[in-house]
């Protein structure tokens, strides 16, 4: 991942809360609220290197549709699969509405917002916001070169919505 700025919270949660329409301040605080204090924000670029490295949130609903690794390229692989899992139809169908209306010329947010222990942006990456949308920039081969803000801190190792990119992480 390219830095190429530091950041303000305050803007990285600005930017959220516009992008899903919140008008209250405690916005998502089952997320936001354990991450660690101590976060340095970054706008940072996607790079090639990185594909591998980026992690959809440590949720249970995407553990079938990733194959329990939870990596983003997982799931691109797996979108057409059959599965009777409801959360799998509901993530794939969502995803694959996002990659009809990109395909049809719709713009989507693009600036997600992803977390790593890392100070050098060398990954793992984990989604915090944008999950759906980094696997349809992907499935389109359009997520390289993407801006968006990274958070890192030590302690994300700790941070429960990323653990599962600490255990898949190339």
């Amino acid at each position: 991942m390219k830095k190429l700025q530091e950041i303000l919270q305050e803007d990285v949660w600005q930017h959220w809360m516009r992008v899903e329409n919140f008008d209250y301040l405690d916005f998502r605080s089952d997320i936001r609220g354990p991450l660690p204090e101590d976060l340095t924000w970054y706008l940072a670029e996607i790079e090639e290197k990185d594909i591998n490295q980026l992690f959809i949130i440590s949720s249970s609903d995407w553990a079938d549709i990733t194959g329990g690794t939870f990596r983003v390229a997982d799931v691109v692989g797996r979108l057409h699969l059959q599965s009777s899992n409801p959360d799998t139809q509901r993530l794939s169908e969502d995803i694959q509405k996002k990659m009809m209306f990109l395909e049809a010329g719709g713009e989507l947010d693009t600036k997600l917002i992803a977390v790593t222990n890392c100070p050098e942006l060398k990954g793992p990456f984990t989604f915090i916001e944008g999950n759906r949308r980094s696997v349809a920039l992907s499935a389109r081969m359009d997520i390289v070169g993407r801006r968006i803000f990274v958070g890192t801190s030590p302690a994300i190792k700790d941070y429960g919505w990323a653990k599962k990119s600490f255990l898949f992480k190339q």
